[in-house]
């Protein structure tokens, strides 16, 4: 019996051993992955100066990122990391793509042509006004203001009026050329993709979005497209990133299907009743997205660059998949500041560029219009302006109710003002503070000076 006993003791020293160490790749693993994907995206596709971004982009965020080692192969496209030598993860980089997360296989993609650039239109020199309906001083002084803020770390500052670019900065070491990452910004991108597909009759938003893990009785079938776009579906999922093991976390830097992450999660609220904020339910769409444009023999890859980043001459725009091929579009594209804005005039024209309608008409008053159970803070896949039932008050003061906005990590914005026809694109890397108290005023200031 003694001998049996420890036996027994042994197997579960073992048994914990490989569960602690399986637990600590994990933890591991999000970190060495988090700066991995992040480097090569930065240095492969934004084009800048390797070293500024490993001395740079990983700071004032968990002192355990500074024990992570990377390792760049310029001949590859390849950046990998490792947490004490656990943890491994690799980011590659391919043409179209941008850089995915190495989780298994990764799977081939067709190749993607590259998208003509359309200019917006300058109408800004830092000479005297040629509008009579911008007071240039005061965006001057709005953009002073908003660069001399080291807490908030601008990066660029973009303002267009009817179209026409009337102010526009970059911080040193990023420029016009620039791609910026969209961090959430990107959820208005699936958005607007769905959109595509509601114009073309390809999916219906009252209609169940169809996730083949609730096939059968499974009540999670009778989430609908719109309950996703409005972060309504009721399925649960812990947006949280400071904790490794959450599902945002495991979903972003070590899942190989993104899309799967949200789809096995359980139903713990009626479809419809609650909101929740989840980026496990873009990723969610996206993937459904995907599996219902292939049904009908439309090209996923190329849908948005298409449908979209072409007629919108969106040269720099770039959607990067997980290791299964699909977007990760709740938080990986890269777009100029300038691209940014051109997707902002898209929705202030009410989907219609160049005389062709991209959108289904009133699909801009749709994602600005809240969620039932938001308490008018959101609409689908859009922020909005409106105050609270209980006295919450409008995240940007000075800005109308019925502006609505892109909002991204780390202070990444683009606001559409639909009464002025006023789109202003803010990046930057926002961190130790709260990022909207401090752009709010700069909105505000520029909203003021434009008549």
């Amino acid at each position: 019996m003694t001998r049996i006993a420890l036996i027994a003791a042994a197997l579960a020293v073992a048994a914990f051993g490989l569960f602690a160490l399986q637990k600590a790749d994990d933890y591991a693993g999000v970190g060495a992955g988090y700066m991995a994907k992040v480097a090569c995206s930065e240095i492969f596709l934004a084009d800048r100066d390797a070293l500024a971004v490993l001395e740079g982009e990983f700071n004032d965020i968990s002192p355990a990122l500074e024990r992570v080692r990377l390792k760049i192969d310029t001949e590859a496209r390849t950046v990998t990391g490792s947490f004490l030598g656990v943890g491994r993860a690799e980011a590659v980089y391919r043409e179209g793509y941008g850089c995915t997360l190495k989780r298994g296989a990764v799977d081939s993609l067709p190749p993607l042509a590259a998208v003509d650039d359309k200019p917006l239109p300058d109408a800004f020199q830092g000479t005297p006004a040629e509008r009579d309906d911008v007071d240039y001083a005061a965006v001057e002084a709005a953009l002073n203001a908003a660069f001399a803020d080291e807490k908030a770390a601008t990066r660029a500052m973009l303002v267009v009026k009817d179209g026409a670019v009337v102010a526009e900065r970059y911080a040193p070491g990023f420029t016009r050329e620039t791609p910026f990452l969209s961090w959430s910004m990107a959820k208005s991108v699936t958005a607007t993709m769905a959109g595509v597909a509601v114009h073309r009759g390809l999916i219906d938003l009252a209609a169940p979005a169809p996730a083949p893990e609730w096939a059968g009785e499974d009540p999670r079938a009778a989430i609908t497209w719109n309950d996703l776009l409005q972060m309504q579906s009721g399925l649960a999922f812990s947006e949280i990133y400071d904790d490794p093991y959450s599902d945002a976390s495991q979903m972003l830097f070590r899942a190989r299907d993104a899309g799967a992450v949200a789809a096995n999660k359980r139903l713990i609220r009626p479809p419809g009743s609650h909101w929740s904020y989840s980026s496990g339910t873009t990723n969610l769409i996206q993937r459904t997205l995907r599996e219902t444009l292939e049904a009908n023999d439309v090209g996923y890859h190329a849908f948005a660059r298409d449908s979209l980043f072409a007629p919108l001459g969106m040269a720099s725009a770039v959607l990067e998949p997980d290791s299964s091929g699909t977007f990760i579009a709740s938080s990986f594209m890269y777009a100029t500041a300038r691209d940014w804005a051109k997707l902002g005039q898209l929705y202030l024209n009410d989907g219609v560029a160049d005389g062709a309608r991209l959108l289904p008409e009133d699909w801009s008053a749709y994602v600005a219009t809240p969620a039932a159970a938001s308490d008018g803070f959101y609409g689908a896949q859009f922020w909005l302006n409106h105050p609270g039932t209980d006295g919450r008050p409008k995240y940007m003061p000075g800005v109308p109710d019925d502006a609505y906005l892109m909002a991204g990590h780390e202070g990444q914005y683009v606001l559409i003002v639909p009464d002025k026809r006023l789109v202003i694109v803010r990046t930057g890397m926002t961190r130790g503070i709260e990022p909207m108290p401090a752009v709010a005023p700069v909105f505000a200031a520029v909203y003021a000076a434009v008549r």
